[in-house]
């Protein structure tokens, strides 16, 4: 087979790493994720349910970037350092070891670090063809084509609203190190309804969702027209499985049972709505209101409950 057919269709190359890697073939939500991540917006939020494999998609579309483009410019960017370095570290094992991708090992003068590296036929640039950062390191000075978060918002630094201020005053940077015409991509969970994520979308972003869990109808409605248009058209019966080949409906329940409602809808769900509402169980429209005379009050209340 023609390497040219790697080269032009993402969806191939993907099934290329995975076989050289010792996966099982792609998945049908896999490749549908591949195929957003090929031919997604400029700015894109991918939110999928946890172990669908996402962050091994990014690091094969940044190869495929470098197949396509040697000049092409990642950075990196997640929570720690530890994380970003480790997308970093996968990435180079792919180049090094696909036949195919070999060409762009770094050569003997070029960068080769896991924070740093260049591909083999780039050009001399101040900026590596990869780098790596955490969220609160310096990216001032840093420029690319394809900016990747991965897992920017934990629960480490989104646990109060000055926690989740400070990280969107940080992201704010991306665009600043972005060259023309460059392409954000963030890859994340929510963490709280007042999510990162909610907040970009209010800033032009486009997110496209891939819960583990086929949902109803109202459940759909609750995705604000997010919902991957691939699970929407699944066949599948309301509250099972969408990749079977990953996940079993008997795993999934007792990964729900071991979660709680409230983690299983923003870890496998991707819904802050419905983890919302269980976490937070009262409501200020819960709050009963007496009229009472300024002067005087009963001496006793009696509620009465229907």
């Amino acid at each position: 087979m023609s390497t040219d057919v790697f080269k032009d269709d993402f969806r191939k190359f993907v099934w290329l790493v995975w076989k050289h890697l010792g996966l099982p073939d792609p998945t049908p939500v896999q490749y549908d994720i591949a195929k957003y991540l090929a031919n997604g917006p400029k700015r894109s939020i991918v939110q999928a349910f946890r172990g669908a494999g996402k962050s091994y998609l990014c690091s094969t579309l940044a190869c495929h970037i470098w197949l396509q483009d040697p000049n092409a410019k990642v950075l990196v960017v997640s929570a720690s350092k530890e994380r970003a370095d480790a997308f970093s570290t996968f990435t180079q094992r792919i180049l090094s070891e696909l036949p195919i991708t070999q060409h762009l090992i770094p050569g003997p003068e070029q960068r080769n670090s896991k924070v740093a590296f260049d591909v083999g036929p780039a050009t001399a640039s101040h900026a590596p063809s990869c780098k790596s950062v955490g969220i609160t390191g310096t990216i001032t000075g840093s420029r690319c084509d394809y900016l990747i978060a991965d897992d920017v918002e934990v629960p480490n630094n989104s646990a109060t609203q000055l926690m989740r201020d400070k990280l969107g005053e940080l992201v704010k940077e991306f665009d600043s190190v972005l060259s023309p015409g460059g392409r954000i991509i963030y890859l994340g969970t929510p963490q709280t309804e007042d999510s990162l994520y909610a907040r970009l979308q209010e800033r032009g972003y486009e997110t496209r969702i891939w819960p583990a869990l086929k949902p109803s109808r109202d459940e759909e409605v609750g995705y604000g027209g997010t919902l991957a248009p691939f699970i929407a058209s699944l066949e599948h019966a309301t509250g099972t499985t969408v990749d079977p080949a990953r996940f079993t409906d008997e795993d999934l329940a007792e990964r729900k049972a071991s979660y709680g409602k409230a983690g299983f809808a923003l870890q496998f769900q991707l819904s802050t709505s419905m983890a919302d509402a269980d976490r937070y169980p009262l409501k200020v429209r819960d709050i009963a209101f007496l009229p009472l005379d300024p002067e005087t009050a009963p001496m006793s209340i009696i509620f009465f409950f229907f």
